[in-house]
């Protein structure tokens, strides 16, 4: 099979970028040979020159540079990544769009729904690809369940349970310097993730209630004593338009949790459950067995080489881990672009991270209104 080479660039080196890094170099080797396709990494932008030189030759990039201007303008680059901070995912990414690049960008898409909209008609007139990091979308357990619905296995849907916990803000005498969710909440930072795998696995919601709360309203910061406006929780309930119903939580102060993401399914014929801190675990209940004495919550290691992604990685009964979810999403995009093939349903494109930034921001004025209100995208 002819390879097609696939130019990245890529804006940011932090934490982030490393797991897309790790996902460019595994999934060449891994998704062998299906995969008809090889990331050349071409060029990576830091805040500065001196960090793009070091992160390019951290990762193997040929080039590293300030910014994100001379990636855009690069021929040689067919794929921009911006792993950069939330408030620089909008004018990098419109730009590369211009400059007819296909687009990852990690979520949230945006801060603002209006910047998530511009993002995604910026793609939509490009005509280009685009993805939105939804990872979790990606791990075996959770296709698992996707597949499972799909085909009607849990029956009618019900009920979406879900939370995200983490503990980074638990103490108060934290500076606010430390928190991770002190720009945009904990609302685009981990609720995002909720909000995405309830419409990814129950379908589009209809109506929301949304209750956010800042715990410490006052933290200490290297310039002294600072307001704190960013929720650290946020939480809401939903109605989708199947008329199944939904909630989630989301909190960065629970103390203990370094990062707990979980949800439960309800349906007619059976039920999931899935947990991140057991990542190759999926719990599923069947009402309709064979033998009504053993009838109950099955822990199924999705290990099996039938089992989702399974048929590229490790011999059956070898476990994945968080990064995996990376790894999965990236060659589902370079597959994408290589083979004109659509991102989505099962990638979260830049019209799913656009409808998400609808949903937070319509929570948040629910939770100001103290009423439900219906989205309007």
């Amino acid at each position: 099979m002819e390879r097609k080479t696939i130019g990245i660039g890529m804006l940011g080196a932090g934490w982030m970028g490393r797991a897309h890094n790790n996902a460019y170099k595994t999934a060449q080797y891994m998704f062998w040979p299906q995969g008809n396709w090889t990331p050349r990494l071409v060029t990576i932008g830091g805040v500065n020159e001196a960090e793009g030189r070091e992160a390019a030759a951290r990762y193997g990039y040929e080039q590293g540079v300030a910014g994100y201007e001379s990636i855009v303008a690069n021929p040689d680059i067919q794929v921009f990544d911006n792993v950069a901070p939330d408030p620089m995912h909008m004018e990098p990414s419109i730009a590369a769009a211009k400059a007819g690049k296909h687009v990852v960008c990690e979520k949230p898409l945006a801060v603002d729904p209006a910047d998530a909209k511009r993002m995604l008609e910026a793609v939509q007139t490009a005509g280009v690809h685009h993805i939105c990091g939804f990872s979790y979308r990606f791990l075996p357990a959770v296709r698992l369940a996707y597949e499972l619905i799909r085909e009607g296995a849990l029956g009618k849907l019900y009920h979406f349970s879900g939370s995200y916990f983490q503990d980074t803000g638990a103490d108060e005498d934290m500076s606010a310097e430390d928190l991770w969710y002190i720009v945009s909440g904990v609302a685009q930072g981990i609720a995002s993730h909720l909000i995405d795998m309830s419409r990814f696995l129950m379908g589009e919601i209809d109506t929301v209630t949304g209750m956010a709360c800042t715990y410490n309203k006052t933290r200490s910061s290297k310039n002294g004593p600072v307001q704190i406006t960013a929720d650290e929780s946020f939480s809401g309930l939903f109605e989708f338009s199947s008329g199944a119903t939904g909630v989630i939580q989301s909190c960065g102060v629970a103390n203990g949790r370094r990062s707990a993401f979980t949800f439960e399914i309800f349906g007619s014929k059976g039920s999931v459950a899935w947990d991140v801190q057991e990542p190759n675990y999926l719990h599923v209940f069947l009402s309709e067995s064979a033998d009504v004495r053993v009838v109950g919550f099955t822990k199924v290691c999705v290990t099996e080489p039938n089992h989702p992604f399974m048929d590229v990685w490790w011999p059956k009964g070898h476990t994945l881990g968080w990064e995996h979810g990376h790894i999965n999403l990236i060659a589902h995009f370079l597959d994408c672009v290589a083979n004109d093939k659509p991102v989505g349903p099962l990638g979260g494109t830049f019209e799913d991270g656009y409808k998400v930034a609808v949903i937070i921001d319509t929570m948040r004025k629910s939770a100001q209104q103290g009423c439900k209100l219906a989205l309007h995208f």
